[in-house]
Protein backbone atom coordinates (compact mmCIF):
# COMPACT_ATOMS: atom_id res chain seq x y z
CA UNK A 1 0.00 0.00 0.00
CA UNK A 2 1.19 3.34 -0.41
CA UNK A 3 1.07 5.69 2.39
CA UNK A 4 2.60 8.71 0.93
CA UNK A 5 0.50 11.93 1.39
CA UNK A 6 -1.28 13.14 -1.33
CA UNK A 7 -1.01 16.54 -2.42
CA UNK A 8 -3.68 18.69 -2.46
CA UNK A 9 -4.54 21.90 -4.69
CA UNK A 10 -2.53 24.49 -2.84
CA UNK A 11 0.02 21.82 -2.44
CA UNK A 12 0.37 21.21 -5.63
CA UNK A 13 0.50 24.93 -6.87
CA UNK A 14 3.23 25.03 -4.20
CA UNK A 15 5.78 22.19 -6.26
CA UNK A 16 4.44 23.88 -9.56
CA UNK A 17 5.64 27.15 -7.54
CA UNK A 18 8.68 25.52 -6.93
CA UNK A 19 9.71 24.50 -9.77
CA UNK A 20 9.36 27.13 -11.81
CA UNK A 21 11.09 29.43 -9.83
CA UNK A 22 14.32 27.02 -10.26
CA UNK A 23 13.94 27.20 -13.92
CA UNK A 24 13.40 31.04 -13.33
CA UNK A 25 16.77 31.10 -11.85
CA UNK A 26 18.76 28.33 -13.44
CA UNK A 27 20.85 31.23 -14.66
CA UNK A 28 21.61 32.43 -10.86
CA UNK A 29 22.04 29.00 -9.43
CA UNK A 30 24.60 28.23 -11.86
CA UNK A 31 26.94 30.83 -11.46
CA UNK A 32 26.25 31.39 -7.16
CA UNK A 33 26.99 27.37 -6.51
CA UNK A 34 29.73 27.33 -8.60
CA UNK A 35 32.11 26.85 -5.92
CA UNK A 36 29.96 24.53 -3.70
CA UNK A 37 32.09 21.84 -2.52
CA UNK A 38 32.59 19.58 0.45
CA UNK A 39 29.46 18.70 2.74
CA UNK A 40 27.09 20.98 2.26
CA UNK A 41 23.35 21.85 4.20
CA UNK A 42 20.63 22.77 2.52
CA UNK A 43 17.57 24.25 4.45
CA UNK A 44 13.98 24.10 2.85
CA UNK A 45 15.14 21.58 -0.15
CA UNK A 46 11.50 21.58 -1.24
CA UNK A 47 11.13 18.85 -3.77
CA UNK A 48 15.00 18.78 -4.39
CA UNK A 49 15.50 20.86 -7.39
CA UNK A 50 18.74 21.99 -6.90
CA UNK A 51 20.24 18.29 -7.66
CA UNK A 52 21.08 19.37 -10.90
CA UNK A 53 23.27 22.27 -9.54
CA UNK A 54 25.04 19.78 -7.02
CA UNK A 55 25.57 16.99 -8.08
CA UNK A 56 29.46 16.79 -9.19
CA UNK A 57 32.37 15.03 -7.44
CA UNK A 58 33.15 18.32 -5.38
CA UNK A 59 30.13 17.35 -3.42
CA UNK A 60 30.69 15.01 -1.01
CA UNK A 61 27.94 15.01 1.18
CA UNK A 62 24.52 16.86 0.51
CA UNK A 63 22.12 16.75 3.62
CA UNK A 64 18.76 17.91 2.41
CA UNK A 65 17.04 19.32 5.40
CA UNK A 66 12.88 19.71 4.42
CA UNK A 67 10.14 19.51 6.96
CA UNK A 68 7.03 19.11 4.87
CA UNK A 69 6.02 15.46 4.43
CA UNK A 70 3.93 15.81 1.41
CA UNK A 71 7.21 17.25 -0.42
CA UNK A 72 10.13 14.63 0.90
CA UNK A 73 9.10 12.06 -1.04
CA UNK A 74 9.93 13.21 -3.97
CA UNK A 75 12.49 15.25 -2.79
CA UNK A 76 14.12 11.54 -2.10
CA UNK A 77 13.55 10.41 -5.38
CA UNK A 78 15.43 13.38 -6.95
CA UNK A 79 18.39 12.77 -5.07
CA UNK A 80 18.87 9.55 -5.61
CA UNK A 81 20.87 9.92 -8.54
CA UNK A 82 23.63 10.83 -6.11
CA UNK A 83 23.65 7.93 -4.11
CA UNK A 84 24.77 7.48 -0.43
CA UNK A 85 26.38 10.84 -1.47
CA UNK A 86 22.82 12.56 -0.56
CA UNK A 87 20.03 12.19 2.34
CA UNK A 88 16.95 13.79 3.04
CA UNK A 89 16.11 14.83 6.57
CA UNK A 90 12.33 14.93 6.80
CA UNK A 91 12.62 17.68 9.74
CA UNK A 92 13.63 21.26 11.23
CA UNK A 93 17.11 22.28 10.95
CA UNK A 94 17.20 22.42 15.05
CA UNK A 95 16.10 18.52 15.33
CA UNK A 96 18.86 17.65 12.60
CA UNK A 97 21.20 15.04 14.27
CA UNK A 98 24.30 17.13 13.08
CA UNK A 99 27.16 18.30 14.95
CA UNK A 100 28.34 22.07 15.08
CA UNK A 101 30.80 23.58 12.46
CA UNK A 102 30.20 20.40 10.59
CA UNK A 103 29.65 21.55 6.87
CA UNK A 104 31.86 23.38 4.92
CA UNK A 105 28.41 25.16 2.82
CA UNK A 106 24.59 25.85 3.53
CA UNK A 107 22.46 26.91 0.99
CA UNK A 108 19.34 28.99 1.32
CA UNK A 109 17.22 29.04 -1.67
CA UNK A 110 13.93 30.85 -1.60
CA UNK A 111 13.88 29.89 2.29
CA UNK A 112 13.16 32.57 4.06
CA UNK A 113 10.21 34.06 2.80
CA UNK A 114 8.17 31.08 4.43
CA UNK A 115 9.74 30.51 7.57
CA UNK A 116 8.58 32.24 10.85
CA UNK A 117 11.67 33.58 12.50
CA UNK A 118 13.94 34.35 9.36
CA UNK A 119 16.76 35.79 12.00
CA UNK A 120 16.59 32.53 14.26
CA UNK A 121 16.94 30.19 11.34
CA UNK A 122 20.07 31.80 9.86
CA UNK A 123 21.68 31.84 13.26
CA UNK A 124 20.80 28.47 13.82
CA UNK A 125 22.21 27.28 10.06
CA UNK A 126 25.50 29.65 10.54
CA UNK A 127 26.44 27.58 13.54
CA UNK A 128 26.39 24.63 11.05
CA UNK A 129 28.96 26.06 9.71
CA UNK A 130 32.88 25.69 9.59
CA UNK A 131 35.06 28.24 10.58
CA UNK A 132 35.18 29.89 7.11
CA UNK A 133 32.38 28.02 5.92
CA UNK A 134 30.29 29.55 3.44
CA UNK A 135 26.41 30.24 3.15
CA UNK A 136 24.96 30.85 -0.64
CA UNK A 137 21.42 32.66 -0.37
CA UNK A 138 19.25 33.44 -3.47
CA UNK A 139 15.96 35.03 -2.21
CA UNK A 140 13.13 36.98 -3.63
CA UNK A 141 12.87 40.76 -1.96
CA UNK A 142 10.00 42.53 -1.81
CA UNK A 143 10.34 45.87 -4.16
CA UNK A 144 10.74 49.56 -3.16
CA UNK A 145 7.92 51.54 -4.87
CA UNK A 146 5.79 51.69 -7.94
CA UNK A 147 3.10 49.51 -9.29
CA UNK A 148 4.89 45.98 -8.23
CA UNK A 149 5.44 46.94 -4.86
CA UNK A 150 1.60 48.04 -4.87
CA UNK A 151 0.66 44.57 -6.37
CA UNK A 152 3.03 43.19 -3.61
CA UNK A 153 1.20 44.80 -0.97
CA UNK A 154 -2.58 44.01 -1.97
CA UNK A 155 -1.54 40.32 -2.71
CA UNK A 156 0.72 39.56 0.42
CA UNK A 157 -2.03 38.75 2.68
CA UNK A 158 -3.76 36.30 0.07
CA UNK A 159 -0.69 34.85 -1.05
CA UNK A 160 0.78 34.11 1.97
CA UNK A 161 -2.64 32.08 3.19
CA UNK A 162 -2.12 29.75 -0.07
CA UNK A 163 1.80 29.35 -0.57
CA UNK A 164 3.16 30.10 2.98
CA UNK A 165 5.27 33.26 1.04
CA UNK A 166 5.53 36.18 1.76
CA UNK A 167 6.20 38.58 -1.20
CA UNK A 168 7.52 41.30 0.74
CA UNK A 169 10.18 39.32 2.32
CA UNK A 170 12.95 41.35 3.04
CA UNK A 171 16.04 38.83 3.46
CA UNK A 172 18.38 41.45 4.57
CA UNK A 173 17.53 41.87 7.73
CA UNK A 174 17.90 37.91 9.03
CA UNK A 175 21.16 37.91 7.46
CA UNK A 176 22.77 41.27 8.68
CA UNK A 177 22.70 40.05 12.18
CA UNK A 178 26.62 41.17 13.84
CA UNK A 179 29.02 39.29 14.01
CA UNK A 180 28.24 36.11 11.48
CA UNK A 181 29.82 37.36 8.42
CA UNK A 182 33.03 38.32 7.55
CA UNK A 183 31.56 40.28 4.25
CA UNK A 184 29.21 43.45 3.78
CA UNK A 185 26.02 42.29 3.41
CA UNK A 186 24.81 43.35 0.12
CA UNK A 187 22.91 41.64 -2.32
CA UNK A 188 23.38 41.68 -6.25
CA UNK A 189 20.56 41.52 -8.40
CA UNK A 190 20.22 38.02 -9.24
CA UNK A 191 19.58 37.08 -13.33
CA UNK A 192 16.27 35.76 -14.30
CA UNK A 193 15.22 33.70 -17.38
CA UNK A 194 11.98 34.75 -18.56
CA UNK A 195 10.45 33.89 -21.49
CA UNK A 196 6.90 35.54 -21.21
CA UNK A 197 5.14 38.22 -18.60
CA UNK A 198 3.60 36.36 -15.61
CA UNK A 199 1.71 38.07 -12.66
CA UNK A 200 3.60 35.02 -10.66
CA UNK A 201 7.21 36.19 -11.40
CA UNK A 202 6.04 39.96 -11.13
CA UNK A 203 4.54 39.25 -7.52
CA UNK A 204 8.02 37.91 -6.16
CA UNK A 205 10.70 40.28 -8.32
CA UNK A 206 13.59 41.09 -7.54
CA UNK A 207 14.95 38.34 -6.42
CA UNK A 208 18.78 38.84 -5.17
CA UNK A 209 21.87 36.51 -4.24
CA UNK A 210 25.00 36.88 -2.10
CA UNK A 211 27.69 34.50 -0.61
CA UNK A 212 29.01 35.18 2.89
CA UNK A 213 31.93 33.68 4.63
CA UNK A 214 31.71 32.93 8.39
CA UNK A 215 33.40 35.18 10.72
Amino acid sequence: MNNQPKLGRFDKLSRNILLDTSKMLKDAKEELFSDVRGRVLEVGAGIGVNVFFLNRPEVSKWVAVEPDNKLTPECRKMLEVMGDRAKVFEGYLHDLDEKPGSFDCVIFSTLLCSVPDPANIVREAHSMLKKNGKLYLIEHMGDGIGVRAAFQFAAKFPWQWTTGCNCRNDPITAISQPGLWKEDVKLRTAPLRIKKFSLMVELLKPFGMIKLTKA
